[in-house]
């Protein structure tokens, strides 16, 4: 069996997000972007995982703890530069490491999955992620040949006319012989107008050597989309929100006023159930069947018992029993036996 470990590069600032925090410690509804990408990569089997930390490194490994291992970017040097840390780590293993970005959270766990499993169905020594993207500004895209062989990845400020009409993007996540890599990141150049260690070099670096590349395209370009500043921040959050509603409509859920209702990723919440306006659920709350919740209510890491009743209430780390009756105005933060 094919060892497969990750890297998730989490190093950055973000300059444009304007905010003190690193840019994958903020939250998108009830937990941080790179929180997002570690589940998905643990939902893919992946479990040795390197996060590579450098501003304010500290809040990054407070969030993910022992999640994963941890290596430090000092200088901000550009994406090969990133991976090339994980190099004291990863340079005698054999296998696939799969290079992962903290601040694309909604790659879904079947996506990395995908990517992995095409990467060695296809024998590559590098899979890229890419998809069709129908506003490709500011994404790498793909060129390909006649014979539709990735040759290269050409950045949105160096394509020419004819290249900015490509759809397909690079994702910059990747599958790739992990020995290979570092050999390969070591002949990058940060000849550029950033004096920065680009990954996307890697590709024809591998073509050069006769290397197999590879790309596997993903359905959904929505799962690709990167958070560069706060108002991508605010328009991904909002449309996870409606897709998590969705989800529990579709479940059975009665949802009242959807638009003013936020549930949390992890939320599972029982057929039958009645969720009144301006109601936050959220963590790994658990809501059982026929309970009246809301409105105006807050629901913060608590199980609610069957058939239980909670109204303009506040409601944290607590068990609240079956049939229970809560609120108008009640704070709880234990465990509520049935009233």
């Amino acid at each position: 069996m094919t060892d497969i470990r990750a890297v998730v590069l989490a190093a950055g600032k973000g300059t444009r997000m304007n905010s003190e925090e690193p840019k994958c410690a903020h939250y998108i509804i009830d937990k941080t972007m790179i929180e997002y990408v570690i589940d998905s990569l643990n939902g893919a089997k992946i479990t040795d995982i390197i996060t590579v930390v450098g501003y304010k490194r500290e809040v990054i490994q407070s969030i993910l703890k022992d999640r994963c291992r941890y290596v430090v970017q000092d200088e901000q040097l550009g994406t090969a530069h990133a991976v090339l840390m994980a190099e004291p780590l990863l340079k005698d293993k054999e296998g696939i490491t799969l290079i992962a970005i903290g601040d694309m959270p909604f790659v879904s766990k079947t996506t990395y999955s995908n990517l992995i499993a095409a990467h060695i169905q296809e024998n590559a020594d590098l899979t890229i992620l890419t998809t069709e993207h129908p506003n490709p500004y500011g994404y790498g895209r793909i060129i390909r040949n006649e014979n539709d062989e990735i040759l290269e990845i050409v950045e949105e400020k160096d394509c020419t006319k004819a290249q900015r009409s490509i759809q397909e993007i690079n994702a910059s996540v990747y599958a790739v012989d992990n020995k290979k890599l570092f050999a390969a990141i070591k002949e990058i150049k940060s000849n550029n107008n950033q004096k920065e260690y680009y990954l996307t070099d890697i590709v024809k670096i591998f073509k050069e050597k006769g290397y197999k590349v590879f790309g596997y395209k993903a359905s959904d370009y929505k799962e690709i989309s990167g958070i560069n500043d706060k108002i991508q921040l605010a328009e991904m959050e909002e449309e996870l929100r409606k897709k998590i509603v969705r989800k529990h409509l579709l479940n059975g859920v009665t949802i009242h006023h959807p638009d003013t209702v936020t549930i949390g990723v992890d939320v599972k919440i029982a057929s039958g159930a009645i969720i009144r306006e301006n109601t936050l659920i959220v963590y790994n709350s658990v809501i059982g069947k026929n309970c009246k919740i809301g409105p105006f209510t807050e629901i913060k890491n608590s199980t609610i018992g069957d058939g239980a009743s909670i109204k303009c209430s506040y409601i944290k780390n607590s068990t609240i029993d079956k049939n229970a009756k809560i609120g108008p105005f009640v704070f709880i933060n234990n465990n509520v036996k049935e009233q």
